[in-house]
């Protein structure tokens, strides 16, 4: 196959990720990516009895289709990790993470439950793309149960956690191959084959992984399922443009009433950065 004939799908986009980290082939390279982003190291999740649940897109082809609460959730020693990818990351994004690690937590606790102590460590980890909400301005950042009058006062810690890293922040960093959880994000947000490759370069596993998916994507059955989703994520795609105009609309009527901005954002969901471009 020439290179021209070839497909590319950035890793960011969720069906190709749920693929490529959830797939039983690629357990070295879900664990290698596991370590970089969190605080466990590869020896101890190379140790642990960890089972994989994810939906594949080889045999759903539908997207009201889904049964699972949760993308890659990831099960081992005392964890439960719900790992997503979202290439749009707005509010009803948010909203949706937030629900799956409560359901997560919340289902461990079966009738007659009262060992509360016991509960399994959730982590959900989102990977995300083009934010649009009023999110830190880092590349990564984290939620959890705090007193709403003292930031400092945490609860649960360990027990319930929303991690979030931001693949617009990576492309704004210096490349740095030594700085791991780095070189994975722009791995998984690189918009071209070329930058892709680019990235893999000198790190063995993710080259490996990198052929791995330029295979997959490329396999004759792969290129039809995806085809089948592609038109469906685009009738939805344009619904949630319709929407988003909408509520650009609402905006643009609020500010010509000189509603303050707090208000706007309250009111629509749209960053207060995104209100004051409208204003200007």
């Amino acid at each position: 196959m020439h290179t021209k004939d070839k497909l590319f799908v950035s890793l960011s986009d969720d069906l190709l990720f749920k693929e490529t980290f959830g797939h039983p082939n690629n357990r070295k390279y879900l664990i290698y990516f596991l370590a970089s982003i969190t605080d466990f190291s590869i020896d101890y999740l190379n140790t642990v009895k960890m089972q994989i649940k994810y939906e594949s897109i080889l045999s759903k082809t539908k997207l009201n289709d889904k049964i699972m609460r949760g993308d890659i959730i990831i099960t081992f020693k005392h964890y439960i990790i719900n790992l997503e990818c979202y290439s749009k990351f707005n509010e009803a994004a948010f909203n949706k993470s937030a629900s799956y690690i409560m359901r997560i937590f919340s289902t461990q606790m079966d009738s007659g439950y009262n060992n509360y102590e016991r509960l399994e460590n959730i982590i959900q980890i989102n990977i995300v793309d083009n934010v649009a909400l009023s999110f830190p301005e880092e590349l990564q950042f984290s939620y959890g149960l705090v007193n709403l009058k003292d930031g400092k006062d945490v609860r649960l810690k360990d027990k319930f956690s929303i991690k979030c890293f931001r693949l617009d922040k990576a492309r704004e960093l210096k490349y740095n191959e030594n700085d791991k959880a780095l070189l994975w994000l722009k791995f998984i947000g690189a918009k071209s084959q070329e930058e892709r490759n680019k990235i893999a370069e000198g790190d063995e596993l993710i080259m490996e992984l990198n052929d791995w998916i330029d295979k997959y994507i490329n396999n004759e059955h792969t290129k039809e399922v995806y085809g089948k989703w592609a038109e469906k994520i685009a009738e939805q795609n344009g619904r949630e443009e319709g929407e988003n105009n909408k509520t650009l609309e609402i905006a643009k009527n609020l500010i010509k009433l000189n509603t303050p901005l707090e208000k706007i954002h309250l009111a629509t969901g749209l960053p207060i950065k995104a209100i004051k471009k409208l204003q200007s």
